[in-house]
């Protein structure tokens, strides 16, 4: 039977997730509306380049936002950084109601960067520090699932409301996040840091299901080790710790290893990618099969990330990538150099990207935010999530930049034999350096990394 405390812990993880939902359908809205901006009667007209500078724009926010959004969350606490998240970005929405302008449309989307950074920053912190470390997996897999949740949701209406309509309706998305999170508690982590004990362990006892010895054995633990980790705490830590930096760096390795196995930019550009197979299907329609595909993958990893193990199964996820993006690369590269007729495979073609999408969210898309969170001691998680989002942010621009362009220029198998490529790198490094977090603790997996015991 499942413990009162499971459910509100899991109750707790989706009600902020749903602050990656919006980010979701931020990231996902470019899809179903790009054939509107780059028509005959586009709201906004704008040329093909412009329209890359459109998707990839909200990078720029989604950079210079992280590092304050760390630190407003340390300052202020993880849940007020987080929920002013809603309003903000409900406002963004109707400003795109009014606005008629390119530029216009391009300062709406950097703003929208900005929230997205503050979501991809303080979420997963959040999340780590209020799960059990018996389901931190499982719940650091719902910031995946509702970004995915986000996307679908977004190709799915933008395939029935034009771009006006569309926009009311993904005002939804920031009401309802802001709605549901405003009634749960506060990161406990956050209070002991801030030497808050009885609101610690007022939201500890509601996150655990009610007070007993295991909550006060808990509280003891988390108390002790934030202690010591705060003594002496400075950014410069996570550069001149040698156990902080190679975290920092595994980290970092995973970040463009997901950007790089191709599902990104496919998520912007999933339209445009498949009217190039060959397959007499809506590619808006076939977008949304995709999405689906990306979110129903995702549940499993729920599971699989607290049974199988981090490790397992990103290497998993990036063996699998690797086969599924050279399949995509071989399609496109015969399909534009060689003489034999691919048409009549272009379903094949569909099946390898199901196959990707299936591969990448079980491990690299579904478990980095939780591997980010666990390697990290409490003096420098925001810090390091904060740096981790602006890798992701740097590598995912260039990444959506030139997507496009290597598809209109040299054939799209170019950006396919790229994602393979980093594909199998990833194999190599998850092998030799990624260690298994499964069911420890915060101060475990630190006595692991530093091969101490005196924290276990």
């Amino acid at each position: 039977m499942v413990s009162k405390g499971t459910v509100r812990q899991f109750l707790a993880a989706i009600a902020g997730s749903l602050s990656i939902m919006n980010v979701g359908i931020i990231l996902g809205w470019t899809s179903p509306i790009m054939g509107q901006l780059l028509g005959p009667n586009s709201p906004i007209p704008m040329t093909v380049d412009e329209s890359s500078w459109f998707v990839s724009v909200i990078d720029w926010g989604l950079i210079l936002g992280s590092i304050p959004f760390g630190i407003m969350s340390d300052k202020w606490g993880r849940k007020p950084s987080l929920l002013i998240i809603g309003p903000l970005a409900l406002f963004t929405w109707m400003a795109v109601l009014w606005v008629d302008t390119f530029q216009g449309l391009l300062v709406i989307r950097f703003c929208q960067g900005l929230l997205s950074a503050g979501a991809y920053t303080v979420l997963p912190v959040y999340a780590g520090e209020i799960a059990g470390p018996k389901i931190r997996g499982a719940l650091g897999t719902m910031f995946q699932i509702l970004m995915y949740v986000g996307i679908l949701y977004v190709y799915v209406a933008g395939t029935y409301l034009d771009y006006s309509r569309l926009t009311y309706a993904l005002m939804l998305g920031p009401v309802l996040f802001f709605g549901l999170f405003a009634f749960i508690p506060e990161s406990p982590h956050f209070f002991v840091m801030q030497n808050r004990m009885a609101e610690a362990k007022r939201s500890l006892v509601w996150l655990r299901g009610g007070a007993n010895r295991t909550v006060d054995e808990e509280m003891e633990a988390v108390v002790e080790c934030i202690c010591k980790e705060m003594r002496g705490a400075t950014f410069s830590e996570l550069f001149t710790d040698w156990i902080s930096l190679k975290a920092l760096i595994i980290v970092q390795g995973l970040s463009v290893f997901r950007v790089m196995a191709g599902i990104t930019a496919l998520i912007s550009y999933a339209s445009i990618t498949f009217s190039e197979m060959h397959v007499d299907v809506d590619p808006n329609k076939l977008s949304v099969v995709f999405a689906c595909s990306v979110l129903f993958s995702a549940l499993p990893s729920t599971i699989l990330a607290d049974h199988v193990g981090r490790r397992p199964l990103m290497i998993l996820s990036c063996t699998f990538c690797f086969v599924f993006d050279t399949a995509i690369f071989g399609y496109f590269y015969m399909d534009r150099h060689t003489a034999y007729d691919v048409t009549e495979y272009g379903w094949l073609c569909i099946l390898a990207v199901g196959g990707l999408s299936v591969a990448h969210t079980i491990g690299l898309g579904s478990l980095l935010s939780t591997i980010n969170c666990e390697l990290f001691p409490s003096n420098t998680r925001s810090t390091a999530n904060a740096i981790n989002t602006i890798t992701l942010t740097i590598v995912s621009f260039l990444a959506l930049k030139i997507y496009p362009v290597l598809a209109e220029s040299g054939g799209m198998y170019r950006n396919y034999m790229v994602s393979s490529m980093f594909s199998l790198v990833s194999i190599i490094c998850c092998v030799l350096w990624l260690p298994e977090t499964k069911g420890k603790t915060f101060a475990s997996i630190q006595a692991q990394l530093r091969k101490t015991s005196d924290l276990v």
